[in-house]
């Protein structure tokens, strides 16, 4: 008696254990090639993850609406050329990670809706060009990272509103000249890395919403020009890494409100003076190491929030000095690494949180004096290895809390005497390696519990003997200074004594505490007259056993 499994479960169960159990299999249930399925309606993945490459060639499927990840990251690569999948309307991720690569060309997918992730990551470079697509609207993912590239140019794609990453990392590179795009809202990353390069020019892109990573990292270079982009929103990453230089300087870009990484380490050069960047709230990376130099004078940024990374190591040397920056509160490695040293001494930034590392390794050496940077709160590595060198004393860093690196290797030498520091906890490597000399004697130090190698390397020698270290959490010594005195007074047989607290050593000339390790001046040795004195720094008491001569 031929095995008929009355619904999906039950030839699931069938199918697991011919997986498992060939020979048992086929005792309880007779050849899987002769089973009789047609009352199954549902076939999602029966042989998902499976070794399986038998005949079931012959399977009866015409009452099959899912066939959802039925054969996916499974190794089978037989003879199904004529089942009935008239009634099958989900093949998503049907042969996903698979090996299959058969015949399925006179496959009736008429009624199918939804195709996404259907052949990706797989071997599959069949014939389908006669598929019937009409009821599709999803085909995202389809031939993501596949070897497919066979002719769908007559694909009717006039229902699909999903092609996002539909071709990435493929290596197609067909026709599809004259397909109906007029529905789709999605094309995400529809070419990301992948080898396409032909002509699109006449797609419909009317109701198209999303674009960000479209091109990035591929070869696609045609013409766009006349592409309505009236509905999209995202174009962020759109052309990264990508070969494409064309004209795009009529788009309509009024809706749009994330730019982010658009032209990041593209060729990409062209005129978009005039595009309408009213929405643009995001702007983060978007010419950053890239050749573009173009005149965007005129922008409109007065929405824009985030400005990180948009110019770093690029060629940009631009006007932007009337750019409103006013709503702007990242603006960290803007310019890190690039050219640009044009005026934007007029700039707003009384919103600007964060610009770390902003000039870091710059040519920048324009006026900025004039900035409000009252809620910036972290100022790490901005001027480092730059040449700025301008007036910034006026600067109000009262909730900074990050200064560490700002003028490491850096030819600044201004005067920044009267910054407020107090807020401020991290002043690592601030001025190591740095030309910088000038005085912060009077500066508010009593937050910071990090100095390491602040002045490591550096050509400061000046007084800060009235700084405040009692909130350091490392050793005193590893700040890199040459000589740092505080001076203090101790109780020495009833007597006020004066002396000067060293925080690095010279041979010779100081007494150490051997437990705390801090050094001082040789001139209380001879103001030394009992056992009963206390170290200054850690209030242990001295013993004769536990103070020495430095040697």
């Amino acid at each position: 008696m031929v095995f008929q499994p009355k619904n999906k479960n039950e030839l699931k169960k069938a199918v697991e254990l011919w997986c498992n159990n060939e020979e048992y299999a086929f005792t309880k249930y007779g050849n899987i090639s002769q089973w009789d399925t047609s009352k199954v309606t549902d076939m999602n993945y029966m042989f998902y993850g499976s070794k399986f490459n038998g005949d079931i060639s012959n399977w009866d499927t015409c009452k099959v609406t899912d066939m959802r990840s039925m054969f996916s990251k499974s190794k089978f690569n037989g003879d199904i050329s004529n089942w009935d999948t008239c009634k099958v309307t989900d093949m998503r991720s049907m042969f996903s990670k698979s090996k299959f690569d058969g015949d399925i060309s006179i496959w009736d997918t008429s009624n199918v809706t939804n195709m996404n992730h259907m052949f990706y990551n797989s071997k599959f470079n069949g014939d389908i060009s006669k598929w019937d697509t009409s009821s599709v609207t999803d085909m995202s993912h389809m031939f993501y990272n596949s070897k497919f590239n066979g002719d769908i140019s007559k694909w009717d794609t006039s229902n699909v509103t999903d092609m996002s990453w539909m071709f990435s990392k493929s290596k197609f590179d067909g026709d599809i000249s004259k397909w109906n795009t007029s529905k789709v809202t999605n094309m995400i990353g529809i070419f990301k890395d992948s080898k396409f390069n032909r002509d699109i020019s006449k797609w419909d892109t009317s109701k198209v919403k999303y674009m960000s990573d479209m091109f990035y990292e591929s070869n696609f270079n045609g013409d766009i020009s006349k592409w309505d982009t009236s509905n999209v929103t995202n174009m962020s990453y759109m052309f990264s890494k990508s070969k494409f230089n064309g004209d795009i300087s009529k788009w309509d870009t009024s809706n749009v409100t994330n730019m982010n990484g658009m032209f990041s380490k593209s060729k990409f050069d062209g005129d978009i003076s005039k595009w309408d960047t009213s929405k643009v709230k995001c702007m983060s990376h978007m010419f950053c190491y890239s050749r573009f130099n173009g005149v965007i004078s005129k922008w409109n940024t007065s929405k824009v929030t985030n400005m990180s990374d948009m110019f770093s190591n690029s060629q940009f040397n631009g006007d932007i000095s009337k750019w409103d920056t006013s709503n702007v509160t990242n603006m960290s490695w803007m310019f890190f690494g690039s050219k640009f040293n044009g005026d934007i001494s007029r700039w707003n930034t009384a919103n600007v949180t964060n610009m770390l590392g902003m000039f870091y390794s710059g040519k920048f050496n324009g006026d900025i004096n004039k900035w409000n940077i009252f809620n910036v709160t972290n100022m790490s590595h901005m001027f480092y290895c730059s040449r700025f060198n301008g007036d910034i004393s006026k600067w109000n860093t009262s909730k900074a809390t990050n200064m560490s690196w700002i003028f490491h290797k850096s030819i600044f030498n201004g005067d920044i005497s009267k910054w407020d520091t107090s807020s401020v906890t991290n002043m690592s490597y601030m001025f190591s390696q740095s030309q910088f000399n000038r005085d912060i004697s009077e500066w508010n130090t009593s937050n910071v519990t990090d100095m390491s190698k602040m002045f490591s390397n550096s050509q400061f020698n000046g007084d800060i003997s009235k700084w405040n270290f009692s909130s350091l959490k490392h050793n005193i010594n590893d700040i890199g200074i040459k000589i740092v005195k505080k001076c203090t007074t101790i109780k020495v047989d009833k007597k006020d004594i004066e002396c000067c607290v060293l925080l690095q050593p010279i041979e010779n000339e100081f007494i150490k505490c051997s437990t705390c390790n801090n050094c001082f001046d040789i001139s209380i040795k001879e103001s030394w007259i009992d056992n009963k004195n206390s170290c200054p720094m850690c209030t242990v008491e001295w013993k004769n056993n536990k103070v020495y001569l430095m040697k």
